[in-house]
């Protein structure tokens, strides 16, 4: 019910292709280790979150260019998309087997589909060779909420967890939840992923700045807020983080003090368009880590798994602000980037506050409106991304049957 509007993700994910390609070099030397070992049958490859489809052609056409072409790999490769079966299977169907005689099979690739959740099992034990998941990896598999556990008011105008006005305590609540789903899917695809094969993960997150969920006033943000629970509680390396906002020209730093979409919302309720309970029970339920996030996942996955060696070796984690948006067509009335956004997080925001179709109309109007007035085509917004890349410790090294 919360995922994407899949269409209209296909039709601006363009936009996207930046964060991509941060992560070719260190896909090339995953790559580069995956041809090295060579076990003899099929090549067993993965991509989770596949939405749409067509970024994950467009992914899968980079890695079969690698292995065909630069690399001579022979070994026939099974790809498999994964996405929740609430999600549009027909678009990503569509979107994929449209390429069946002109990229699947004259690579010898076989395709296939997995309606089911990643936090899930998903593969037999030991039988995948590389996993992927791109830009997907932040969505929790359920969100606290806006409600404090003691049943206490607090400030409810918020959509994006770490934006201003969040209360503390919910805060700590998202964070421990979200690190629990990444420890969750580490270890599921640690019992997946055959020995020494690795897994190369994005998501959004690590310690930049996001000018799209945070607001684009960083001096804002890391003031209190006036209400008692109300304290902005973005970790510190995110509020010292001067990189994100290198990119950002200063005229879109300072305009706006909530994410677009608590913006577009506000401005729906102040004009009483939408009724203003929409505002205090949306939200988007993802949630961006740190990279120590990101490192005490991988430690509690290692620890649950009873190995003193541990199932998943670090091999690289990385993070990068990466301005998104008007790739190609860099006009004034180019609005792609906000359509992007709007396809990624609407379905969320009116499954959370059962908004109507008619609420949605009007909302979109604002976030529209917004969008034009504080991120400039050409400037494009500033999102951080973050990957990490993980590598199966043997199990014959961790005293583990291979199955």
């Amino acid at each position: 019910q919360n995922t994407m509007e899949n269409e209209l993700y296909n039709q601006a994910s363009h936009n996207l292709q930046r964060a991509h390609a941060m992560t070719y070099e260190s896909l090339r030397g995953v790559l580069r280790r995956l041809h090295e070992r060579n076990d003899g049958g099929v090549l067993r490859i993965c991509d989770l979150g596949s939405a749409g489809g067509v970024n994950s052609v467009t992914l899968m056409r980079f890695v079969l260019e690698e292995l065909r072409q630069r690399l001579g790999e022979k070994r026939a490769i099974s790809l498999a998309f994964e996405e929740l079966p609430s999600s549009d299977f027909n678009t990503l169907i569509q979107a994929v087997t449209k390429y069946q005689d002109s990229l699947w099979a004259p690579n010898n690739v076989s395709t296939m589909f997995v309606a089911r959740s990643f936090y899930e099992p998903l593969f037999l034990n030991n039988t995948l060779d590389l996993a992927l998941t791109y830009i997907t990896l932040h969505w929790m598999r359920e969100a606290p909420g806006k409600e404090l556990t003691s049943g206490a008011a607090c400030n409810k105008s918020w959509t994006i967890a770490g934006e201003t006005g969040m209360p503390r305590e919910l805060y700590a609540a998202w964070k421990a939840a979200s690190n629990e789903d990444l420890t969750t899917f580490l270890e599921l695809r640690a019992q997946e992923l055959k020995d020494n094969a690795e897994g190369l993960f994005v998501m959004v997150g690590g310690d930049e700045w996001f000018q799209w969920g945070y607001g684009t006033n960083l001096a804002e943000s890391k003031k209190h807020g006036e209400e008692v629970n109300a304290e902005v509680v973005l970790p510190e390396s995110i509020q010292k983080s001067s990189r994100a906002l290198d990119l950002v020209p200063a005229e879109n730093r300072t305009a706006l003090k909530t994410s677009i979409f608590t913006a577009a919302i506000q401005r729906a309720v102040d004009r009483k368009e939408v009724s203003p309970r929409i505002l205090e029970k949306a939200y988007v339920p993802y949630f961006l880590r740190t990279k120590d996030d990101v490192i005490q996942s991988l430690n509690a996955a290692n620890d649950r798994s009873g190995v003193s060696e541990g199932v998943l070796e670090l091999v690289e984690l990385k993070n990068s602000p990466v301005v998104i948006g008007a790739i190609g067509n860099e006009t004034e009335d180019d609005d792609s980037a906000a359509e992007l956004g709007w396809s990624i997080h609407s379905h969320a925001i009116q499954a959370t506050s059962g908004a109507s179709e008619k609420d949605m109309e009007c909302i979109k109007k604002h976030y529209l409106e917004a969008h034009r007035e504080h991120f400039h085509p050409k400037h494009g917004i500033c999102i951080p991304f973050m990957y990490v890349v993980v590598r199966r410790i043997p199990r014959a090294s961790t005293g583990q049957e291979s199955e």
